[in-house]
């Protein structure tokens, strides 16, 4: 099975749209939600930096936790080899696990191009 390399592209835009979202609930009473946001906020500017280790150091814990857009991300540089080895074998997983949560961009990705 192959990504299309299209939908992989667009992560910094998928985390700024994530932080765009998340950041109307920072006055949520659960703090989970704001500590989400801020690990998001702090992974897209360590990606904006290219500190891509300390991306996938953010982002992993929440993808373990379920969150489908770190999960995402965590496909994306692992596909691309980006802080971390490459390796297409944890880029599908984390690119699926994301997708059955319903994740339109991993979903995408995973169909195939014709």
């Amino acid at each position: 099975m192959e990504f299309s390399s299209k939908p992989l592209r667009t992560l910094p835009l998928i985390i700024a749209l994530c932080l765009a979202i998340l950041s109307g609930c920072a006055s949520s009473p659960d703090p989970s939600v704001d500590e989400t946001a801020l690990t998001l906020n702090e992974a897209h500017k360590a990606y904006n930096a290219k500190e891509y280790k300390r991306v996938f150091q953010l982002l992993f814990p929440l993808a373990a936790a379920g969150n489908d857009k770190a999960q995402y991300a965590l496909g994306y540089l692992f596909y691309h080899g980006m802080g971390v080895e490459k390796n297409e074998r944890q880029a599908m997983h984390w690119v699926q696990q994301a997708a059955a949560q319903g994740n339109r961009k991993a979903i995408q990705a995973l169909t195939p191009v014709q």
